[in-house]
């Protein structure tokens, strides 16, 4: 299979745009950062090699045979990072892309498109947090530190930040791929008031630039390609998994949600799962899974045998199966993920997704509906489901083995006449698979040692606080507030400098921990907690209570001259509570 004669980096855009150029259901969708289409577009300027692409040839005859998928001209991570199916028709031939998708999009997006991801600390669901940025060019500067490794200043920047810019003449390669098409057009474009104007030196480098730009976009043949005739589909997955055996692979979700895709027969099974994704993920801002999870959720689910990762377990008769209770499975891991996320857990508590995939099984079979979420006969249910996840979380259960477990806890679910979650069965598969769900005190202790912070730190606190109703939001507060909790401080409080320098390596102790609500946290603030405590709650009575219900003990006063005998106290009153929940 030799290079075919190499085409310009426009001929091949304008492919893709023109829908010459398809991708195959089997590529992975774009991940590709911006700073990574920076990179390729730097190096196309430098005269860099973008190595070589493979393409597939597909006659006009065979197009309705197999699924393909338009590229993204323009990618945004909340509204638009799913390939659209393209709608080929049997009057012309076109390619497939096999290998170079991520280089091809890249160039398309960064010459002619744009670009928004989510800024940092916003919400997934905010529309502004995703700012829509081009790829620009500073047609009078060279790179300088921001540019890091770049020879030429190119970065995505929206039009308010290109224009703002001072000392700055910023141009998007979308404006300068239409308009710089040949000689003549760079010496029009140096014309304009901003370049002629500027130093001798500037204009020098801005014509020398521009000369470039035009240069490695419509004359050299930058795009080197192999091309495969063959209609062979067996041979082309042969080729493309070989292909991507190096470098970032393409996984096995990938594959296999390509092969359902040419398989389901009454939907686009593509369209269908990340849709499915996109919706789990829309419960919470701070609970996310992907489509590796609902794959196998659709191999344990389903009771097909073997549920690994393999492309075997995905034959027509398994695929057709997972089409034929795809609406139970949805409505299952539906409920599942607004279960867990009225627990409380988030992609930081969540150590290990499989452990949600025995609950979406047990409420599958239970043909459960939403009215497992809250209603007042689903309690018990809902309480042993949140006290055994927070376990296997805690003990790594899903760590290794995974689908030998999954496959154990299915047969124990299956095969329970228990009319609750059957947490007794479950649990003597894990056993006999030295997989304990029981706690001994040493490890017992080694909890209790766990820190604000840590991820399992709101697990052991959720096990603390069993009749909390989560979905309100907890957070996990310091009880002595953290920014008091400093030597310097504590000295003036009355501590010895031994003492002070004690209490504050402690600060972040389990024992020092506590869960509260979001009002009464913002409340407390960084409030002292004797304070606090005086000021909220008024008699015995109440202050009881709250003492008892966050397993404090019966102190007359929390000052900070009283913190290491709370330290010491809270942490005996919290391995007993934590022995009787889990050991």
């Amino acid at each position: 299979m030799p290079f075919e004669t190499p085409i310009t980096a426009r001929l091949a855009i304008e492919n893709v745009l023109n829908g010459r150029y398809v991708l195959p259901s089997i590529q992975r969708e774009f991940i590709w950062e911006p700073e990574q289409i920076e990179m390729l577009v730097d190096s196309l300027l430098r005269g860099y090699p973008i190595s070589s692409f493979l393409f597939w040839q597909v006659a006009a005859t065979q197009s309705t045979k197999w699924q393909f998928y338009k590229f993204l001209t323009a990618y945004h991570e909340l509204k638009t990072k799913h390939n659209e199916p393209e709608i080929l028709g049997e009057n012309r031939d076109f390619l497939a892309i096999l290998d170079g998708q991520q280089r091809l999009t890249a160039l398309v997006i960064g010459l002619t498109g744009s670009y928004a991801s989510k800024l940092p600390n916003k919400r997934r669901s905010n529309l502004s947090a995703y700012p829509v940025k081009r790829l620009y060019v500073d047609l009078l500067n060279p790179a300088d530190e921001e540019d890091g490794e770049k020879g030429y200043a190119i970065r995505f920047l929206t039009d308010a930040q290109a224009d703002n810019a001072e000392g700055r003449l910023w141009v998007s390669f979308p404006d300068l791929f239409k308009k710089i098409r040949k000689v003549n057009d760079v010496l029009m474009f140096m014309a304009q008031e901003k370049i002629s104007s500027a130093t001798s030196e500037k204009r020098e480098f801005a014509a020398s630039l521009l000369a470039r730009i035009c240069e490695c976009i419509n004359t050299e043949p930058v795009v080197n390609y192999f091309l495969e005739r063959d209609a062979d589909l067996d041979k082309v997955l042969t080729i493309f998994i070989r292909i991507n055996s190096g470098g970032a692979k393409l996984s096995y979700s990938d594959l296999l949600l390509s092969i359902a895709t040419a398989s389901w027969k009454t939907a686009d099974a593509r369209k269908e799962i990340h849709g499915f994704v996109d919706e789990l993920n829309s419960y919470s801002d701070e609970l996310t899974v992907d489509k590796d999870f609902v794959l196998k959720s659709c191999l344990v689910l389903t009771d097909i045998g073997d549920i690994k990762f393999k492309v075997i377990n995905f034959t027509a008769e398994n695929v057709a199966l997972i089409e034929q209770h795809w609406n139970s499975i949805k409505k299952a891991l539906s409920i599942s993920i607004q279960l867990i996320k009225s627990f409380g857990l988030n992609d930081r508590s969540l150590l290990s997704a499989n452990a949600v995939i025995p609950i979406a099984y047990y409420l599958l079979r239970k043909n459960a509906d939403d009215t497992f979420l809250t209603g007042r006969s689903s309690d018990e249910d809902r309480k042993a489901i949140k006290k055994w996840l927070s376990i296997v979380l805690l003990r790594g259960t899903f760590g290794s083995m995974a689908d030998t477990i999954l496959a154990a806890l299915r047969g124990a679910i299956a095969e329970s006449p228990s009319t609750v979650f059957p947490v007794e069965a479950i649990n003597t598969r894990l056993a006999a698979l030295n997989r304990a769900a029981k706690f001994s005190d040493e490890e017992i202790d080694n909890l209790l040692e766990m820190t604000y912070g840590d991820r399992q730190t709101f697990l052991i606190l959720s096990l603390l606080y069993p009749t909390f109703d989560y979905s309100n939001g907890f957070h996990v507060d310091h009880v002595y507030p953290r920014s008091k909790m400093v030597q310097r401080r504590l000295e003036r409080q009355g501590l010895t400098t031994e003492d002070a320098k004690k209490a504050a390596a402690l600060r972040d102790e389990l024992a020092n921990l506590q869960l509260l609500q979001g009002g009464p946290n913002k409340s407390k603030s960084d409030s002292d907690f004797d304070t606090w405590l005086n000021e909220q709650f008024k008699t015995p009575t109440e202050r009881g209570y709250f003492l008892a219900m966050h397993h404090f003990p019966p102190m007359a006063t929390f000052g900070y001259t009283q913190f290491s005998d709370f330290i010491d106290s809270r942490r005996e009153l919290l391995r007993a509570k934590l022995r009787e929940a889990i050991a």
